[in-house]
């Protein structure tokens, strides 16, 4: 009778029986601050209202739709004609906040004799100047109060927060009505400046019946004996909050400073010379870039993912660089390739970067090393931000 052995069997010496798993220390190179564009907010699913984590949301600007959704198509002019009677109209959002204040949100016409005049892309407020004056084209046509909103509390539901125009003040929504003379179809929501807590609505980003709408209620005489009464509808096309983020000061060019709101990005660059020196066919078998938390303005409960992914280009200028100041900027665009992307949330006050694939890349001679950039995840907040501290990489690898 032959019998099996009863000692436990290591993994790691069935795949390694010649005890090859080897370390290596890589040490931290070069690291810099630099910052950005800032993009996201005009595909954010929500406008945003009052200050924040030192964040100041100045005002958002909400351009409808030209056509109305229904048939025949009928434009935004078209309810100014003559056989044209408008009763009243109705400019409303949704919220799904809840909020107690003593503010007001007010509506603004955007007056202006050009067509497009915002983008969601590029627009922010680094870059107001290149953009028509929002404010100074900006005419008041209503205002709210916001003593009390709360929302309907049965499942997916919203509370509606609505501008009504009728009697005396329906003339300002027909100076908006009059695309030929104001071709923007802009409007600007702006909270008074005594709102000291976040407040938002839904943007055109949410979808269906949650995004910005104006609907009017008129009169169109058909014929000398037939009168239609009758309303239609405008949607939000596109949206944006224009923010001022945190200033970015001198102790943030010292760490990993990250905030999607003011477009504040690092790049760390290891020394990979000892990875050269490895063998032909050494296989990585772990490595992990680890960020601390040094600071932080994140709220209990709330995730904040960081991204990294590997530069394609090499970096010229290791100090700190913003498009916003061109004499410490040079024209770098820190474009980052699709071979090595990765994102991972901040857990027990770190976060943990599987960067294995980008070694053996590196060692297969697939990926230069140029460095990594890291950046806030388009999933956070844009009003946090957080400082990381780096260490240097311990790495795992196989001999042949």
């Amino acid at each position: 009778m032959i019998s099996c052995s009863e000692e436990t069997i290591l993994y790691d010496e069935v795949e390694n029986p010649d005890y090859t798993i080897n370390t290596l220390t890589l040490p931290l190179d070069k690291e810099k601050a630099f910052q950005t564009q800032p993009s996201g907010l005009g595909t954010s699913t929500k406008l945003f209202f009052g200050n924040l984590k030192g964040s100041e949301n100045l005002f958002s600007l909400v351009e409808f739709t030209l056509f109305g959704g229904s048939l025949p198509p009928t434009q935004l002019s078209d309810l100014l004609a003559d056989s044209i009677q408008v009763d009243s109209a109705l400019v409303y959002f949704q919220t799904s906040d809840s909020l107690q204040s003593s503010s007001t949100l007010s509506l603004y016409s955007v007056l202006s004799d050009q067509d497009s005049i915002f983008s969601e892309d590029s627009t922010n407020y680094y870059n107001l100047s290149n953009y028509p004056d929002f404010e100074g084209l900006s005419k008041l046509i209503h205002e709210v109060s916001l003593e009390s909103i709360q929302p309907d509390t049965t499942a997916n539901a919203r509370d509606t927060l609505s501008f009504l125009f009728k009697d005396d003040n329906l003339d300002l929504m027909k100076e908006f009505l009059d695309t030929e003379q104001y071709p923007s179809r802009t409007m600007m929501l702006k909270a008074s400046s005594d709102l000291d807590q976040l407040f938002s609505i839904d943007s055109e980003e949410t979808g269906g019946s949650y995004s910005p709408k104006l609907r009017v209620w008129y009169k169109a005489t058909v014929n000398d004996t037939t009168t239609i009464d009758t309303f239609i509808t405008f949607f939000g096309a596109r949206d944006i909050s224009v923010v001022k983020p945190p200033e970015i000061t001198l102790e943030d060019h010292d760490y990993i400073s990250l905030n999607s709101g003011s477009a504040s990005r690092s790049i760390v660059r290891y020394d990979l010379g000892i990875i050269d020196s490895l063998e032909r066919n050494s296989i990585i078998k772990d490595a992990r870039l680890i960020l601390n938390v040094e600071s932080s303005n994140v709220d209990e409960g709330d995730d904040f993912y960081v991204v990294v992914g590997a530069l394609q280009d090499t970096v010229s200028q290791w100090s700190f660089t913003t498009p916003f100041l061109p004499e410490i900027y040079e024209d770098e665009s820190h474009a980052v390739t699709t071979d090595f992307l990765i994102s991972r949330e901040i857990q027990d006050g770190k976060v943990v970067i599987p960067i294995q694939a980008f070694i053996q890349l590196y060692k297969n001679g697939l990926i230069e090393n140029n460095g990594l950039q890291i950046w806030s995840a388009p999933a956070n907040s844009p009003f946090d931000k957080v400082r990381f501290t780096s260490q240097e990489i311990e790495v795992l690898y196989v001999k042949p």
